[in-house]
């Protein structure tokens, strides 16, 4: 059996697209290899507030049968705002489907139960998970961000389902600092091997921030590029740039990708 090489990744350089401290398991999946990780912050989290959380947990009130969150994000936002004890009191009553092992490790810091995680970690693995449970007439209630795409949405509907959807924060794109500065530098002189790009708002943010503080506006021939899903990828290709996906779409996956097309194996 081929073991891996645990300094597969020294003197290796791989970025993500996420802030510092959203980036804690990649950081320690590099570290671990030898390599040196970097966090790009390039979107932000507003918020839409209280009043968006009690409209969510009263509409959560009605008969749902099914309540999906498709990010850890939309997690902290509605406990954020929201009652804790009324919103898990409501959600205990339906099944709660978490889009990935995150999503689903932060409801249950809350204390929601949840009942269904799809075996593909994306709005495409809800659809097929909800596919195969006779859905016709369910009724779904989403919390979700005003940017994200309306697949599901269209696709639920598409299989019989009625589907709310409530927005409960939107994005931004983040004010470059230093790190972005020592990125850039890095990135002209090649010295970046890999970057992660977990989201499509985050490409979009990526390549926003990059045109203010750099001449490379581009990526071609500079560093492999890595896609977390195929929303994410669907961004990287409207811009043509070359990428790999990740056949797991979580942080995990896309550093076991990493790890085998810029690292080595013994």
């Amino acid at each position: 059996m081929v073991q891996p090489n645990l300094n597969a990744l020294r003197n290796r350089t791989i970025a993500i697209t996420r802030g510092r401290q959203d980036a804690d398991e990649f950081f320690e999946m590099v570290n671990a290899e030898g390599g040196m990780a970097i966090a790009l912050p390039t979107i932000q989290v507003v918020p839409k507030g209280p009043k968006a959380a009690a409209d969510f947990l009263d509409r959560l009130k009605r008969k749902f049968d099914y309540c999906a969150f498709m990010s850890s994000q939309a997690v902290d936002v509605l406990f954020s705002h929201a009652p804790r004890k009324e919103t898990i009191a409501a959600l205990n009553k339906l099944e709660v489907i978490a889009v990935g092992p995150k999503t689903r490790a932060r409801l249950e810091a809350y204390g929601a139960k949840v009942g269904l995680v799809p075996d593909r970690f994306s709005s495409a693995g809800l659809v097929e998970l909800l596919s195969r449970r006779r859905p016709h007439g369910k009724r779904i209630i989403i919390p979700r961000s005003a940017a994200a795409n309306d697949f599901a949405e269209k696709a639920l509907i598409e299989l019989g389902m009625k589907v709310e959807e409530v927005l409960l924060y939107s994005i931004k794109t983040s004010t470059p600092g230093e790190e972005w500065q020592a990125f850039a530098t890095l990135l002209a002189k090649r010295k970046v091997d890999g970057i992660v790009f977990t989201s499509a708002s985050s490409v979009h943010a990526f390549f926003e921030i990059l045109g203010k503080i750099s001449q490379n506006k581009r990526l071609d021939g500079l560093t492999k590029v890595i896609s977390i899903g195929p929303f994410t990828s669907r961004e990287l290709e409207k811009r043509r740039i070359e990428y790999l996906e990740a056949g797991e779409h979580t942080v995990k996956g896309t550093f076991e990708l990493a790890r085998r097309v810029i690292g080595k194996l013994d």
